[in-house]
């Protein structure tokens, strides 16, 4: 498969009906950010790395998708690999409200892994692939799958499944301020209660990618081919920041009013503020970035093309 297409069902374009104002501004600028401290070689050759989180333990854990494993790297640099025995190709990853990781992938399950590297898998259904997955309210984890459907777990109880209309590519999700979970989906944007009251936000023809919660109430999203960074609030009102950036990938949440977000097209992350000032990085040579990370001591991003971790302190 091409580049993400199993873990974002949403690169397939389709039409969805949805309420929502529009506004578009913004700005580049140019960021002198230094080389990165550090990066470092994934052991397996074209692993393919895609999304990366932090974990309890206080290492960085990411999912390689062509390598059917999960790494941990640690703050020496060294990189562990945890293949998975039955699980393959794993999408998206988050830190689990019981101090684990869990993960995403094919064969209709979903996982977890211990800080020491066990992993216990989770089965939901007998073919469907799951995609996006985020911590949700009250000790419980949500997913998205090609299945159009979004999935609440229990941690050590059941799974709820609810039924989107067919067609809907539900991909990537972020729990929202509102307490509400958020998803890109087709070419628009989908919002749904922890009862499963689902509504829909048409955004145009644009390609929703990857969703995060910002530090402002809202909920931000990347547009894969639209060069443009999305604003939503919980009332569902759209604002756009159109930036000169190709290929628009993964988005965090940064420090203070910021998040990163990362061009894969361009070979660049960048800063964006919650006022809309989009800031570039110099460009990482031959990286092609994919998923990111940030918090007080640096932003960490993966190098899907490079196949290697890179880290930059600010």
């Amino acid at each position: 498969m091409s580049h993400r297409n199993c873990r974002r069902s949403a690169l397939f374009v389709l039409v969805c009906s949805g309420l929502g104002s529009v506004v578009a501004h913004g700005q580049d600028l140019a960021l002198a950010l230094p080389e990165p401290v550090n990066s470092w070689p994934i052991p397996t050759p074209d692993s393919q790395p895609l999304e990366i989180t932090m974990g309890s333990d206080g290492n960085m854990w990411f999912v390689l998708q062509n390598a059917s494993s999960v790494a941990r790297l640690e703050s020496d640099g060294t990189i562990t690999q945890f293949p998975l025995p039955t699980f393959g190709f794993p999408n998206d990853i988050t830190l689990g409200p019981d101090g684990n990781i869990w993960f995403t992938g094919g064969n209709g399950t979903i996982a977890r892994i211990t800080p020491a590297g066990i992993i216990q898998q989770f089965r939901y259904d007998i073919a469907d692939s799951a995609l996006g997955i985020t911590t949700g309210p009250d000790a419980t984890i949500w997913f998205t799958d090609v299945g159009d459907q979004v999935w609440r777990f229990e941690i050590g109880g059941a799974f709820t499944p609810f039924q989107l209309p067919a067609g809907t590519f539900p991909g990537d999700i972020a729990l929202g301020a509102d307490g509400n979970l958020w998803f890109t989906q087709g070419s628009g944007l989908g919002r749904m209660t922890t009862e499963g009251a689902y509504t829909p936000f048409a955004v145009g023809e644009a390609t929703p990618f990857a969703i995060t919660r910002g530090p402002d109430g809202n909920v931000w999203f990347t547009e894969r081919f639209g060069q443009r960074i999305g604003k939503v609030t919980p009332e569902g009102d759209i604002t756009f920041y159109p930036t000169t950036l190709h290929t628009l990938d993964s988005i965090v949440r940064g420090t203070g009013n910021t998040l990163w977000f990362t061009s894969f097209g361009d070979d660049r992350i960048a800063r964006i503020t919650t006022d809309g000032v989009i800031t570039p990085s110099p460009v990482f040579p031959n990286s092609g970035p994919t998923g990111i990370f940030a918090n007080r001591m640096g932003v960490w991003f993966l190098g899907y093309d490079s196949n290697r971790v890179y880290r930059i302190t600010r």
